[in-house]
């Protein structure tokens, strides 16, 4: 099976405001695809992705999705990402008070 998961924001979905950041998660996504490619030639399971620094997330696997370590990683990147989210909302209340 393979699933791909991936939320974009606003920004990401903007082709016309591209900046430095969205060339390096394309880097990121195409190392990861590779990843995914690799292990799918090996036969083993594969999950694998990243969190952006704006707390988009990008996940690759071969891998069930009912798979009980499938689950206890999207759990973790679900922490992980609320995690990131929670960071700059406050940043961004900061530069609001600053401003």
């Amino acid at each position: 099976m393979n699933n791909l998961d991936w939320e974009a924001n606003n920004n990401s979905q903007d082709l016309a405001n591209q900046d430095k950041l969205s060339m390096d998660q394309l880097k990121a996504m195409q190392l990861v695809a590779r990843m995914k490619e690799a292990a799918d030639r090996c036969g083993a399971g594969f999950v694998g992705g990243f969190i952006s620094p704006t707390g988009q997330r990008f996940m690759m696997s071969n891998v069930d999705s009912d798979d009980v370590q499938m689950q206890a990683i999207n759990a973790q990147l679900d922490a992980m990402q609320d995690q990131r989210l929670f960071e700059l909302m406050q940043d961004a209340d900061e530069d609001e008070l600053i401003g």
